[in-house]
């Protein structure tokens, strides 16, 4: 149900090759990302061991802090207590996820085997397969608000890529079913979120030859990981059902996470969606990547991942690297394409009400109650 583009980085940047954006100001951008690149530190591109492993001590520090709240709640049997394990936990899978995408990109550790081992780890208690959630987020980066899909594979903008006025009318009369879906997930994106770990992840027939050994290897750590932590778990709480309270409800609740970020990085009345041929770098990575500004405390525990541009301008910037890239950036000749703002409830359900469809024609969102008449 949610859609995602790619990441092209094109090795040369050439204001003679710049394009405006439809419906914005009237000075000329740049169509590649190398200006942008250039204002950044070169230190930021390169991963720190020192700062990775910080990151990671607290990422694991955490989730150990989350399940002894469980552990504690069971124990004693107080539920308040239980449901503030899951919610904690959910928060902690999040940090956990956060160090598992960096080292998909290889951006966390020098090392990168060191590092696919270490997001496969992370990448368990979120239920993703590592290299199969890596190869279709790659996807998402090298097209981000190119609008084009298809049904066949994972290669394209996976990520909140809503459905066009037509795609949508058209999925109506084929299949009510599907179509009911997409709704649901502009409604409630935390089920969007989860649809498409299911959708883009678990049908092997979509990626491509080269990618499938790995793609096998991620299930197998994936089925034997979890069946590992769940026999643990069995063991030390002495019942067979421990799993849902350590695994599923912190799973279930860090949905909620993974479509808040996801869906706010991408999905705002203030940016657009491309035809591949107007598409460019800059205009994907740039000027339609918004940032939220999360509380100090939140966007600490999560390794800054509400500070989403620098990341789209290359993978090759880690987590612990967001805030300082994102300060060199404000302080360059691009800063005027840099879209941010503090997180307000008002401003995620008018997201919520207003980006339904793309409208190719007015290049803007729609409701649903504005097509479904037409």
């Amino acid at each position: 149900m949610a859609r995602s583009r790619g990441f092209f980085m094109s090795p040369t940047l050439e204001m003679v090759r710049s394009q405006r954006d439809a419906g914005a100001s009237d000075r000329f951008r740049p169509s590649s990302l190398d200006g942008p690149r250039k204002a950044i530190r070169s230190y930021l591109f390169k991963p720190n061991g020192w700062k990775a492993m910080k990151v990671l001590a607290f990422g694991f520090l955490f989730q150990t802090f989350s399940y002894s709240v469980i552990y504690a709640a069971l124990v004693y049997g107080n539920y308040f207590l239980l449901v503030t394990g899951w919610i904690l936990c959910g928060m902690s899978v999040t940090s956990l996820f956060v160090i598992g995408h960096d080292c998909a990109h290889g951006s966390f550790l020098k090392n990168t085997k060191v590092g696919d081992f270490i997001g496969h780890v992370c990448f368990l208690f979120s239920f993703y397969p590592y290299y199969g959630w890596k190869y279709t987020h790659n996807a998402h980066h090298a097209h981000t608000n190119d609008i084009s899909t298809h049904s066949h594979d994972v290669y394209f903008d996976n990520a909140w890529t809503p459905f066009t006025v037509e795609e949508y009318l058209a999925l109506k009369q084929t299949s009510k079913l599907r179509a009911f879906l997409y709704k649901m997930t502009r409604y409630f994106p935390p089920f969007g979120s989860l649809l498409h770990n299911v959708a883009f992840h678990a049908f092997p027939g979509k990626f491509i030859e080269s990618h499938k050994n790995k793609l096998y290897f991620s299930y197998g750590i994936l089925v034997l990981g979890l069946g590992f932590i769940c026999y643990g778990l069995s063991m030390l709480v002495g019942n067979p059902f421990a799993f849902f309270h350590f695994l599923i409800m912190p799973g279930i609740l860090f949905q909620f996470w993974m479509s808040y970020y996801t869906y706010l990085h991408h999905t705002s009345t203030e940016i657009q969606f491309y035809q591949k041929s107007e598409w460019t770098p800059y205009l994907g990575q740039i000027v339609s990547t918004y940032n939220f500004l999360n509380p100090k405390w939140l966007s600490f525990i999560h390794f800054h991942i509400d500070i989403h541009t620098p990341h789209h301008l290359s993978t090759a910037i880690p987590c612990y690297h967001l805030l300082e890239a994102y300060k060199d950036l404000k302080c360059s000749d691009f800063a005027e394409d840099l879209k941010e703002g503090k997180f307000q409830w008002s401003y995620l359900f008018k997201q919520l009400k207003e980006c339904h469809v793309w409208d190719m024609e007015e290049k803007r969102y729609r409701r649903f109650s504005e097509v479904e008449g037409v």
